[in-house]
């Protein structure tokens, strides 16, 4: 028989613990930054025993922890919330790299870009939505948005539709990162949507246009101050900020709050799509009972505290800060292979170029040039040469010390291959960056312009540009640089009423055997004279690239400024 003193004191020492343990449980054993909230709901808790990983964006994770620490799940169960930002999620299960239970990423738009890698497609599973934010306009304090500034196609540059710019209508528009965040990526697409479908030029030159009109807000930077400071020379400012973010604005009290609208013909939102990862069974249905408590009443009490809608009601956009209670017209930019484009635009908008510049001063290139528009570049009695090096010394001036150039002309001299055959072409200046110096102590920008100075027209050896285009394909793909826009530069005075020569087939089907999308190349011929050379305008076509016939000094300089256009349209895309 037990001694009662024994049976007191280990009863009492029970009762410690269970007293320890209630208060420890109740309290949800909630660590903020990502700890575990393990509930009990009369059963001891097994380490280990059913948990759930789930990694949620910073704009959810608040919300996700509280109500994982709330639920009465029966039995017990562990949910552990790691914040993490979407970009991070996304590049790791692409890669097959820490892959959670689920994830909560704030937009469907990260799933497109997970998807992207082997692994995101074998891993991502069922998704709906828990939780909405619609994107909306903030405008400093005292600005008043106007008609046009309340839709995304009052944002673009010279107005809507088929308006005439305006003079004095440079917008500058704020957003965060598109290469980092779900907002930046639908404001792009939204835009992107407001101009028109399709990859014309008329189209791709607008976008590129507004490409230029956008400021990134850097992370952590608030953009109620930025706001509240000077429009960097433009004449209004707009910033694209989620509802949740205007929310908190509303609710600090303080002046100078930027005020708010919502676009009125439709909006982009973060929708929180709930995705299951794991493959156990036991976690998926601890996963559906997770996204059940989100749905709840308790949930979205939870949701709403933090500025964030529920996905199944909609409410949560209380009356503050300008903002309303019903949710606006949500506006759907995400579909298959979005993210990827409006990512891969953006860092080719901000790239540098890489440019190798193909000069044919073969043929037509001594005839004169005629027009009244070339006499004061080049003088009387100049040629298609003198046109074409007067052109792309102005081009230059247009291109930053960070770009880099090289320069080749077609081959008019002995220049002798590996096995003794004449070359196509004649490297003059290797590519490199325009600020750079030279072994001569002076810049790779003056040495290239010397040397561009130097050419003279050749007789004959029209033929030769073909296969020159091929050789300068293959070595710009060679040092193809993923950090640039990689850029073929041809510029000719073979005219439109040229016959290609009978090399032109070989060189031709050669340069079809080049392509490579994961190593896109931009091929832009630039013809002076009398039109574009049918053989050009055909390998133009076969690299889906660019060709402009140039008719006055102003005109290279009016592509140089629309490198713009080259960085949104790259191959195979248009």
């Amino acid at each position: 028989m037990m001694d009662p003193n024994t049976a007191r004191s280990r009863a009492s020492r029970r009762d410690r613990i269970s007293v320890a343990a209630a208060i420890a449980l109740g309290a949800g054993l909630l660590l903020g930054g990502g700890g575990w909230a393990l509930i009990a709901n009369g059963e001891e808790c097994e380490s280990g025993g059913a948990s759930l990983v789930v990694k949620a964006d910073p704009a959810i994770a608040d919300a996700a922890s509280s109500i994982a620490a709330r639920q009465g799940f029966g039995g017990c169960a562990g949910v552990r919330i790691v914040p993490e930002a979407s970009a991070d999620t996304a590049a790791a299960l692409a890669a097959g790299r820490g892959v959670p239970d689920v994830w909560i990423p704030d937009s469907e738009l990260w799933l497109d870009l997970a998807r992207s890698g082997a692994s995101g497609r074998t891993v991502l599973g069922r998704s709906v939505s828990v939780a909405v934010s619609p994107l909306v306009f903030a405008f400093p304090p005292a600005a008043s948005p106007g008609r046009k500034g309340r839709t995304w196609a009052g944002l673009l540059p010279g107005g809507t539709g088929g308006e005439r710019p305006e003079a004095g209508n440079d917008l500058l528009i704020r957003m965060p990162d598109p290469a980092r965040t779900a907002t930046g990526m639908a404001s792009l697409l939204a835009l992107q949507d407001s101009i028109g479908n399709g990859h014309g030029f008329s189209t791709l030159k607008r976008f590129a246009g507004t490409l230029r009109t956008i400021e990134i807000l850097e992370p952590g930077q608030d953009p109620a101050a930025v706001l509240n400071g000077p429009a960097q020379g433009a004449s209004a400012q707009v910033a694209v900020v989620s509802e949740q973010q205007a929310l908190r604005w509303g609710g600090t009290g303080r002046a100078g709050v930027p005020g708010t609208v919502y676009p009125s013909s439709g909006t982009p939102a973060l929708d929180f799509p709930f995705t299951v990862t794991t493959a156990d069974l036991g976690k998926q249905r601890r996963a559906d009972e997770f996204l059940r408590a989100f749905r709840a009443p308790a949930g979205v009490t939870e949701l709403n505290r933090r500025g964030l809608r529920s996905a199944v009601t909609g409410a949560g956009g209380v009356g503050r800060g300008g903002l309303s209670m019903p949710l606006p017209r949500i506006q759907a930019v995400a579909s298959p292979g979005s993210a990827s484009w409006v990512q891969q635009t953006w860092r080719s908008f901000k790239q540098e170029i890489n440019v190798l510049a193909l000069v044919d001063p073969s043929g037509p290139a001594g005839a004169a040039m005629t027009g009244a528009a070339w006499r004061g570049a080049i003088g009387p009695g100049g040629n298609r040469l003198d046109a074409m090096l007067v052109s792309l010394n102005r081009g230059l001036n247009l291109v930053g010390d960070d770009s880099e150039f090289g320069l080749w002309t077609t081959s008019g001299g002995q220049n002798s291959g590996a096995r003794g055959t004449r070359r196509s072409h004649r490297p003059i200046v290797g590519i490199g960056e325009l600020g750079s110096r030279t072994r001569m102590g002076t810049t790779h920008r003056l040495f290239l312009e010397k040397q561009l100075n130097a050419i003279r027209p050749q007789r004959g050896g029209g033929g030769a540009v073909y296969d020159s285009v091929v050789a300068a394909y293959e070595e710009m793909k060679r040092r193809y640089d993923a950090d640039q826009l990689n850029v073929v530069l041809v510029l000719s005075a073979m005219g439109a009423d040229g016959r290609p020569s009978a090399q032109f087939g070989k060189a031709l089907a050669r340069l079809r055997q080049q392509i490579d999308p994961a190593r896109p190349v931009v091929f832009v011929v630039v013809a002076f004279g009398a039109g574009i050379d049918p053989g050009l305008k055909q390998m133009t076509g076969a690299v889906q690239g660019h060709s402009f016939q140039i008719k006055n000094p102003e005109g290279i300089e009016e592509l140089f400024r629309n490198s713009d256009l080259m960085r949104v349209c790259t191959p195979p895309k248009c």
